[in-house]
């Protein structure tokens, strides 16, 4: 059969990176594993509209039309998906992703022309699908990780975690063309986007995970993907974007150790950041020596205890403080990731929290609202207190949007807190000079500041849609 796999449009700055579609790659790679035929287009790459990506499945003739769904992208799957069953209602229609894995039930419920979707991690339960739909086997009952209607009723089955992910092989990179994203925002040329794990064992009350235990794959595992990636498209430069890589310090240090054994010139980048309570002085001189970027993201989310224990976070303030000082020490700049307004949190908890922020010695940092995002432990307790609806609006979902005001507060006041925060960290002159030192200063202080100018004075891809 035909498939083809999509990484839709998605709206908002939050959804608007173009980071190549790895996990849809891997689903290629399965696909051709049972014998079918295996397309990958993403939208974003291809400055695609609905329209031009409904032209592409006319002149193609897939048979099967998958799409990876981010809440911000339901809007435009919903559009394609009623377009394209009306013009060929015999096309069989996937969805899977952060989306539908979050809220199955009423992902298929909301996308009444999407014919099934997956939960979690594609691989298996797509082995299970198409063996239903090319021999009608097996049935969808006992199916892990599948969500199918039954009549007038919606089932799902929980997701499944396979431990032996090298068995997946590697992603199909000569469809996803990772040389078209050298150019692309967030990734750089000649770099490529990888994977060593799946999974993240940590119960932050804030995140939707995919998977709850950190698998990995292996050192040789891995470094043949590299190898791959730089005999084939040049690349030379690594963007590690699992969350389950700098969560364990031991896997690091043998990850930094191998790949300076083979004596190459790649240089790496930890894309989701660095958790700040793993961190020790060798691990951080391996990293060195195994050339990685000097940038780093921590994951603060708060400067006051409390609040971090509702959150699950697990950053002891003894962590926190020894782990900006032990990156400054070796080098690296780390720059803060925080969360304004979160469930539970009071006026005085955010100035302490912007209070933190000043006193670190952080290289950047980003104040986002707190996103209530969908299947997150914390969303799921506000909607059972009657603190936001039942049909709450995920697609508005945005690192701007402040869609969120715990009690005592309102939305206004926790946006004027926050843009106190971003004020007050960037004007300061020690980053002032830095921005400026970096060649960086005029990104910087739009991505920062942009917040504070009319929606007229922006571009119309960085204005904010809170509202």
């Amino acid at each position: 059969m035909k498939f083809l796999l999509v990484a839709p449009p998605k709206r908002r700055l939050a959804g608007a990176e173009e980071h190549p579609p790895i996990g849809l790659g891997y689903l290629a790679t399965t696909l051709r594993k049972l014998g079918h035929e295996p397309d990958i287009q993403d939208c974003i790459i291809n400055n695609w509209d609905g329209k031009q990506l409904l032209d592409y499945i006319r002149n193609s003739k897939p048979n099967i039309v998958g799409f990876q769904v981010f809440s911000q992208a339901v809007p435009y799957v919903n559009e394609i998906l009623d377009s394209l069953k009306a013009e060929n209602p015999k096309v069989t229609t996937i969805i899977g992703g952060p989306h539908p894995t979050a809220i199955p039930e009423q992902a298929l419920n909301h996308m009444k022309n999407a014919d099934y979707g997956v939960v979690g991690e594609g691989e298996i339960p797509l082995q299970h699908l198409m063996t239903y739909l090319t021999d009608g086997k097996g049935g969808l009952n006992g199916a892990p990780g599948l969500i199918w209607r039954d009549g007038s009723v919606i089932r799902w089955s929980q997701k499944v975690e396979y431990k032996k992910i090298e068995e997946f092989g590697f992603p199909a990179w000569d469809i996803i063309k990772p040389q078209r994203y050298f150019s692309a925002r967030g990734v750089g040329d000649n770099t490529a986007v990888i994977h060593t794990s799946r999974g993240c064992p940590f119960n932050c009350q804030f995140c939707m995970r995919l998977g709850k235990t950190a698998r990995y794959r292996s050192l040789e595992h891995i470094y043949e993907e590299m190898m791959l990636l730089h005999k084939q498209y040049d690349v030379n430069r690594f963007n590690i974007c699992d969350e389950g890589f700098p969560i364990n310090r031991k896997f690091v240090k043998e990850f930094c150790r191998y790949v300076i054994s083979k004596g190459n010139s790649f240089h790496f980048i930890a894309g989701t950041g660095i958790r700040l309570s793993v961190l020790d002085d060798e691990m951080l001189e391996l990293m060195k020596k195994a050339n990685f970027g000097r940038m780093f993201g921590v994951g603060i989310e708060s400067g006051v205890p409390r609040i971090r224990d509702l959150m699950e976070k697990s950053l002891t303030q003894e962590q926190l403080y020894r782990g900006i000082e032990l990156l400054n020490k070796h080098g690296f700049r780390p720059s803060g990731n925080f969360i304004i307004g979160y469930p539970g949190e009071t006026k005085a908890d955010i100035a302490e929290t912007i209070s933190v922020a000043l006193k670190l010695k952080l290289w950047g940092a980003s104040f986002t609202p707190f996103a209530p995002l969908p299947g997150s432990d914390a969303t799921n307790q506000l909607i059972k207190s009657g603190e936001i609806p039942k049909d709450f609006d995920f697609t508005r979902l945005d690192l701007d949007a402040v869609l969120y005001a715990p009690k005592g507060m309102t939305r206004e006041e926790v946006d004027a807190m926050r843009r106190k925060a971003v004020f007050r960290f960037n004007v300061r002159p020690r980053m002032i000079l830095y921005h400026m030192s970096g060649g960086r200063f005029f990104w910087s202080a739009i991505k920062a500041m942009r917040i504070f100018f009319p929606a007229w004075l922006v571009p119309k891809s960085w204005r904010r849609m809170d509202k």
